[in-house]
């Protein structure tokens, strides 16, 4: 590591241990970076690449999705959701934790961000299922874990970014990540049998007669039409992500406002509102990481990480394991956003000159930063669950650790198998 890196990364680090928000340490570690090289002349290039990092149609998607995602939440379809979740898997030993899990992978479709799972969602689920007898710390549990399938299954904000950022096609990416996602659900509530057969945990009671059943699905059917309508028009090349999340935004208020009548014209703007918060912290961080991205760049620090990597003569498995090796202490300490703002183009150019597929590494990065929701110290979506719960932190982990265990072993196996993440894609054409 030459001495003018060293500069730039200590001091990055160093002001996000102090307190300083990313963005501004990531611009003050610039500024570090250009006293120690004397390269002012870089200034306006950098001034000049944290507007380029913004201006993007691609990136116009992202307030538009947390735009949907706010109107539905606003909306309360939640409940219309965990009903037809309920009526699909409560009646399974342990059916409560399935219709968590199943609730969050129909949520998913809708949201796609793992701390609106959860603020959604386990308000719901965790009094609920300590009121069938679950304890406190296992309800949690099943909540925070079940959460990480949020960014996997589209429409993904991750996603959007990540292409966004690596120049790879969003609706690619959004396409790849689908199996992953339904196989970390599905894994999970593998797991959860397996545990109710052992712990005899109750299943949910409730009519499945066929009107029933009809009644709950015609309840659910129009919030499930959004990432359909999402995926279709994506997939089928009649939408760009932009686009995507317009259609999104207008039938959420649509369907919020004028079917359900759940919320009233005045009180969309606290909608807006947190809406544009949310938008603006994110597109800052955006186009500061552009500018941290270019000066990593101008310290060939991608050739640097690729040349190691293939320098040790690994092959595709050991590089595999490296890189997941790295993608998970970054999840673990750093937010999923801000690692692929910092380091998705770095970690990518890296991988393609490892000789792996830039798609099917794109699916790792987003499950790997995923699965460090669930570990300390970062660890949000733990910590917002034990909110949520008051169940304190320890047992909180303790009832984790088996879902974590499932979950890497599933990133092993995609990322094992290629396949699983590409046969998708290709089979839409791309």
């Amino acid at each position: 590591m030459t001495p003018s890196l060293t500069v730039l990364i200590v001091s990055f680090v160093a002001l996000l241990i102090l307190g300083l928000p990313v963005a501004w340490s990531m611009i003050a570690a610039i500024l570090a970076w250009t006293l120690f090289t004397d390269n002012f002349y870089a200034l306006p290039v950098i001034a000049e690449r944290v507007f380029q990092g913004m201006d993007s149609f691609v990136l116009m998607a992202v307030p538009l999705f947390i735009l949907a995602g706010e109107l539905v939440n606003a909306g309360r379809i939640t409940e219309r959701l965990v009903s037809f979740a309920n009526a699909l898997f409560g009646w399974m030993r342990g059916g409560l934790a399935q219709v968590n899990v199943g609730a969050s992978i129909l949520f998913a479709g809708i949201t796609g961000v793992a701390l609106g799972d959860i603020a959604a969602l386990g308000r719901i689920f965790i009094p609920a299922m300590v009121q069938q007898g679950y304890s406190a710390a296992y309800a949690a549990a099943v909540t925070a874990s079940s959460s990480i399938i949020g960014p996997m299954v589209p429409p993904s904000l991750i996603a959007v970014i990540y292409g966004s950022m690596t120049d790879l096609s969003i609706g690619a990416l959004m396409a790849a990540t689908l199996v992953p996602g339904l196989l970390i659900g599905a894994a999970q509530m593998l797991l959860i049998a397996v545990q109710a057969r052992r712990q005899n945990f109750p299943t949910v009671e409730m009519d499945r007669s066929p009107r029933a059943m009809t009644r709950v699905t015609g309840q659910a059917i129009l919030p499930l039409m959004l990432p359909v309508i999402i995926l279709a028009g994506m997939l089928g090349g009649l939408m760009t992500p932009t686009e995507a999340g317009a259609v999104a935004a207008l039938y959420a208020a649509l369907i919020s406002l004028v079917l359900y009548r759940a919320i009233r014209v005045r009180d969309l703007w606290p909608v807006f509102g947190r809406s544009a918060l949310f938008s603006g912290q994110l597109l800052i961080i955006v186009g500061c990481g552009a500018a941290f991205s270019w000066v990593m760049g101008m310290e060939n620090v991608p050739r640097l990480i690729g040349g190691q990597i293939e320098g040790m003569g690994l092959g595709y498995v050991g590089t595999m394991l490296i890189f997941n090796a790295v993608l998970l202490v970054l999840g673990m300490v750093i937010d999923p956003t801000t690692v692929i703002i910092l380091f998705g183009p770095l970690l990518s150019a890296a991988a393609m000159h490892a000789g792996i597929d830039p798609l099917h590494f794109g699916v790792i990065a987003i499950l790997n930063l995923n699965v460090g929701l669930l570990t300390p110290p970062l660890g949000v979506c733990l910590f917002a669950a034990e909110r949520l719960a008051g169940c304190g932190l320890i047992p909180l982990l303790r009832e984790t650790a088996p879902f974590l265990l499932v979950s890497l072993i599933t990133l092993a196996i995609v990322a094992a198998f290629p396949g699983l993440s590409l046969w998708l894609p290709t089979l839409m054409g791309f």
